[in-house]
């Protein structure tokens, strides 16, 4: 098998660390919030103080808007990757883990906007981003590290 058809085999693993650590963080996020409107109907029944419950209510409002972040990243790495890869531009060698590297072309308009979502969500889940032009690489760095530049 070739090179390139070897990468293109393997180039889901990846993708699917990437998607994996996404979703990790963003059950976190989304925790967050259940946990702070939790307390908010708890304490509600009790009456207790309006300034305790405001800021478990902020918690929550943030904790919302983390997710929301998040999501549109990886709504916006998903549609980015299945286009790169219809259009032939995603390269990906083999592996999954800390150091691998993925490089696809994100074109038009909305390019600003979909790699700046894109690296909202790789700050956040250990992903590097380094952007030239349309050209756009991201690169798993080791568990717990989190870095991106354009």
């Amino acid at each position: 098998m070739t090179d390139s058809r070897q990468a293109a085999k393997e180039a889901p693993q990846a993708v699917r660390e990437i998607i994996r650590r996404a979703g990790h963080e963003l059950r976190n996020a989304l925790s967050g919030v259940s946990v702070n409107v939790e307390v908010v109907r708890s304490r509600i029944g009790r009456q207790g103080p309006a300034d305790e419950l405001t800021s478990f209510a902020s918690r929550a409002s943030a904790g919302v808007e983390e997710a929301s972040a998040l999501t549109d990243g990886m709504l916006a790495l998903v549609s980015s990757l299945l286009a790169a890869q219809a259009a032939g531009t995603l390269k990906e060698p083999a592996g999954h883990g800390a150091g691998t590297r993925i490089e696809l072309m994100i074109y038009g308009d909305a390019a600003p906007a979909v790699v700046s979502d894109i690296e909202r969500l790789a700050s956040r889940i250990g992903v590097g981003v380094e952007q030239h032009g349309a050209r756009v690489i991201l690169t798993i760095l080791t568990e717990g590290k989190s870095h991106s530049k354009a």
